[in-house]
């Protein structure tokens, strides 16, 4: 057990000789090894009178007049050695990489100007990615800023935003995964470590930053504020050095490249099963056995090759020494080949290692990096940092830190969550089914899914999964079973009939473990904030994967077409073209209507599973699949990890497990009776058509309404919704829904009920940001990107990173965010809105330099000399033109957009659109926006590739404002069957 404190104090100066004596007096009270001192004042020639005989090490930065000044003082008593250093010229920050105890710390004292400057976090941060590599992060100081605009300052603010600076640091603290010791120790507590005599107020801009994978270990303290106007503030770190972290096994890929390994496994394999295999023996049983006597095995084998392979790169190491000094002495053309035979061969060793971390990374073929290897390591820690859950609330509002009483707290939360009290009657169930219209499926598609599975679907199932996943909780990823696919496919095909047979999934096969990401914009204390991601065995995988692709190939023809969510040839672009369509039609409308967004609760977690089995019933699914889904949800377990802790299991009773195949698709079958519930209510009313009603959009378990006669419709609603819950365990959470008036006057908020929905001006729809005014997407989705965007790019700008790797990250990183915006909002960004983006990427790949290569022949194709750096208005171009293709050749007319925006073209045919020339603009048509966005791309497109605009072959003559006859009017189809009988008529 070891521990230090470290402690650090604005003292508003340190030249009196009085106040140094008051200071130092009680740094030594409060048993400081490290002290932080700010605005010290000293001048460099007064460096030496900051000296006190219990700190033999001490570090100042000084600025050239009496302000500023930063220092940093360890004390002797402390095991401390010190790897490299940086002192700001300007008296800002003190950075020292430091081993103390055997563990290796990067600490930072900064004292940050005390106006809104986001420059001087990006600057400290940029010096602390190469040095903090390989270290845990204490960084402490006065900066100036508060993280919470309504904990940390005493008096009341009209502006509850956090400061430029503030956001930067934020952002940081998030990429980097550190948090605010104090505050994660003390999550409500309010208390204050500077008084501005001025404003008469406190505020704690006084802190520590530091790792939340150590945030536990440690414990912080704000003493009072004397003989300076700030606290001084203390942080004691506390831990063994020897503490063991315990782990899941997960196989190492890189083996199945050992063809030595591939012969001992199967070996193996073939010894067990003649010794094992028997009548007599479940082969359920076999298989569970065999897969932990193979388990056993690559322990034992990755040991031996471990040590010999430590063994070997010693070895090399000394005969690269050696050869190095006897080719210095004696240089000659047969020693430097042996030196280089022997470094390649030490590389080889090295390149495995470099490859597992790889494989833990999810990266391939990363070699855009200058400096790979640090960079690697790097994203390695950053990626295990954000990862790590620093603090937890428990039920009682408890804040607690320590990693095993976390995982307690999240085993507790999700055996809650995964437990059902409610037992629905099924004579409930069926009544509440039978009042629906439900369609059925056809007798050849019910035969299908009966069939029993064949050993070709099972193999099928398995190709079609993604390499590089994290396993199960037995640690065989879908790599080894497909290496080893042909040596354990007879018996695993025995073990999936009996399966089937006996509706039971045995041994540990059906356990999965639940790994957790914080949710976006969720509060990280509460367990709630957190997305449970099951973590299935391959082996039940594939079984799961084998009946979801018997089931994607049905579900369409039994599922609306309102949902979208996971459905094969239905994108959620669709939901959102239908709900811009709507709007823009009740806009004209002038009805009184309103959007109801809903807020399911842990939807996916929530599904009863006997009202599931009887949907399924009622769609005329088979007793064969139902017995499928029935057998895989037979007593599930599962287990929870967090920062590398796994609870014990504990069993399921209800819920689709997120990570499993057939999730998706079994909650949109369960979700459905609601859906069609509010289609065939007649006192639920839609926003109409002229030839339809448009009544409800679902992608998945996020559902919007669209309503007319609000007060009405609303309360019939939420009488629905409730009867559906009574029987599913399916729950709106009322105060997280939404209404979104539509047109005025059209929902009056006072005549709503506290229970029901607030009343708002804009919606969340599929993480954009919707308005009633067409017109202000771009400022609520695409302005607040950019600014985020250009955030981000400074903040990455000084990561030591190439050309071909700068250009590489905006691929994977920014093009993503910006297409998603392009593909679901049809409206084009000003022409401003693009120069500014690309003026953003410009300066990230040219570190802010003047550019030698223009951004034109960057983003060219590398067969024309450029290196594809993206161009963004051809991606927003060519997402307007995939909506374009809808028209061409569209799935669906009824109750979708494409309904809508042919009933706003009259007689033009949609599909005709992109042949009529320019004088669309003075149609009907033009005026929805989103028909006059994509014709606009479409004439850009054509403009930009040397196409042209004119009459094609394509174009027609009926109701073509490009034909007119005499009077100047389009032809009708009237005038046609009129002319068809009469002689010719001059145009």
């Amino acid at each position: 057990m070891y521990q230090f404190t470290v402690t650090s104090w604005n003292v508003r100066g340190i030249r009196s000789q009085a106040k140094k004596i008051k200071i130092f007096d009680y740094v030594s009270r409060l048993n400081a090894d490290i002290v932080f001192f700010q605005e010290t004042h000293l001048l460099k020639s007064e460096e030496k009178s900051l000296t006190d005989s219990n700190f033999n090490k001490i570090y100042n930065s000084c600025f050239n007049s009496r302000q500023r000044g930063v220092s940093v003082l360890l004390n002797k008593r402390l095991p401390v050695n010190i790897i490299n250093s940086v002192i700001d010229p300007e008296g800002r920050y003190i950075i020292i990489k430091v081993v103390i105890y055997n563990k290796c710390f990067t600490i930072l004292n900064l004292y940050a100007p005390n106006n809104d400057d986001p420059d001087f976090f990006h600057r400290i941060f940029s010096e602390l990615s190469d040095l903090s590599a390989d270290s845990s992060l204490i960084i402490g100081g006065d900066f100036n800023l508060v993280l919470n605009t309504s904990l940390d300052r005493s008096s009341k603010c009209s502006n509850t935003k956090p400061s430029r600076s503030a956001k930067v640091l934020m952002d940081y603290m998030e990429d980097l995964g550190i948090g605010d010791v104090w505050r994660l120790n003390n999550p409500t507590k309010k208390e204050y470590t500077f008084f501005s005599p001025v404003h008469k107020s406190f505020s704690r801009i006084d802190f520590f930053l530091s790792n939340n994978s150590i945030v536990h270990k440690m414990s912080s303290k704000i003493h009072p504020i004397i003989i300076s106007d700030h606290a001084p503030i203390s942080l004691t770190l506390q831990c063994d050095s020897n503490q063991k972290v315990s782990s899941l096994w997960r196989f190492n890929t890189s083996l199945l490249n050992d063809s030595k390994f591939e012969k001992i496994i199967r070996k193996e394999w073939e010894d067990f099963l003649l010794t094992n295999d028997s009548p007599e023996i479940s082969p359920s049983l076999l298989w569970e056995t065999g897969k932990a006597v193979i388990r056993g095995k690559i322990i034992s084998y990755s040991s031996f090759k471990k040590k010999q392979e430590q063994m070997a790169e010693k070895t090399l190491e000394e005969k690269i020494k050696k050869l190095t000094e006897e080719y210095a002495a004696n240089p000659s053309e047969l020693l430097w080949e042996k030196l280089q035979n022997t470094k390649l061969n030490l590389n080889i060793i090295l390149s495995k290692k470099t490859d597992f971390i790889l494989q833990q990374l999810r990266y391939k073929n990363f070699d855009y990096n200058n400096k790979s290897g640090k960079y690697l390591a790097n994203q390695l820690k950053h990626s295990k940092e954000n990862s790590f859950i620093a603090a937890i609330s428990d039920n009682a509002g408890q804040t607690l830190n320590l990693p095993q009483d976390i995982n307690n707290i999240f085993h507790d939360y999700y055996q809650n969550l995964y437990s059902s009290n409610l037992n629905p009657d099924p004579e409930d169930i069926k009544t509440f089914l039978n009042k629906l219209n439900l369609p059925q499926l056809t007798i050849d598609q019910k035969t299908t899914l009966d069939s029993p599975l064949t050993l070709q679907e099972l193999q099928n199932a398995l190709d079609s999964m993604s390499t590089g996943k994290a396993p199960g909780p037995d640690g065989f990823p879908a790599e080894f079973l497909k290496h080893f696919w042909s040596m354990l496919a007879p018996l695993f095909f025995r073990v999936v009939t009996e399966i089937k047979n006996k509706g039971h999934v045995g041994g540990h096969m059906n356990t999965a473990n639940i790994k957790l990401l914080l949710k976006p914009d969720k509060n990280p204390i509460l367990p709630s904030s957190y997305r449970p991601i099951s973590l299935i065995n391959t082996d039940l995988k594939i079984i799961s994967k084998a009946l979801t692709s018997r089931l994607e190939k049905v579900v369409q023809s039994i599922i609306h077409q309102d949902q979208t969510g996971f459905i094969k040839n239905r994108h959620s672009t669709d939901n959102v073209r239908r709900l811009f369509n709507v709007i823009n039609m009740a806009q004209n409308s002038k009805k009184k209507t309103i959007i109801l967004s809903l807020d399911a609760e842990k939807a996916f977690d929530r599904v009863n599973w006997s009202f599931l089995l009887t949907v399924l019933g009622k769609f005329g699914f088979g007793e064969s699949f139902i017995q499928w889904i029935s057998t895989l949800y037979n007593k599930p377990k599962a287990s929870v990890t967090t920062n590398k802790i796994t609870s014990q299991s504990f069993t399921l009773q209800r819920g689709t497990r997120q990570g499993c195949p057939l999730s998706p698709l079994l909650f949109a079958i369960f979700v459905e009776p609601l859906a069609a519930a509010v289609r065939q209510n007649s006192v639920i009313k839609g926003i109409h058509s002229s030839i339809s009603e448009h009544k409800i959009n679902l992608y998945a378990d996020d559902i919007l309404l669209y309503l007319e006669e609000p007060q009405s419709s609303l309360e019939e609603v939420f009488n629905l919704i409730n009867s559906f819950s009574k029987l599913s365990d399916y729950s709106i959470n009322w105060t997280k829904s939404s209404i979104l008036p539509l047109t005025k006057n059209s929902w009056n908020p006072a005549h709503q009920n506290p229970q029901h929905p607030s009343t708002t001006n804009t919606i969340k729809y599929l993480g954009l940001n919707i308005s009633p005014n067409l017109n202000e997407l771009i400022k609520l989705n695409h302005d607040p990107m950019l600014d985020k965007v250009t955030e981000d790019l400074r903040r990455w700008n000084n990561l030591p990173i190439s050309l071909l790797g700068r250009i590489a990250s905006v691929k994977m990183k920014i093009l993503p965010k910006i297409n998603y915006l392009f593909s679901m909002i049809p409206l084009k960004p000003p022409k401003q809105w693009f120069q500014r983006l690309d003026s953003t990427t410009t300066k990230f790949y040219t570190r802010n330099k003047k550019p030698k290569i223009s951004l034109s022949t960057l983003q060219k194709n590398k067969d024309e000399g450029g290196l594809e750096a993206p161009n963004f208005m051809h991606y927003y171009l060519a997402n307007q033109i995939l909506y374009l293709t809808e028209w061409l050749n569209p799935k669906e007319y009824y109750n979708t957009w494409l309904e809508i925006e042919q009933l706003d073209c009259k007689h033009i045919k949609l599909s005709d659109l992109p042949f009529i020339t320019a004088t669309l603009k003075h149609h009907n048509c033009f005026k929805n926006p989103l028909i006059a966005s994509t014709l606009t791309a479409w004439w850009k497109a054509l403009d930009i590739t040397n196409g042209q605009l004119k009459t094609s072959i394509l174009s027609p003559i009926w109701h073509n404002p490009d034909f007119k006859n005499k009077k100047n009017t389009t032809l009708s189809e009237d005038m046609g069957r009129e002319w068809n009988h009469s002689s010719p008529r001059p145009f």
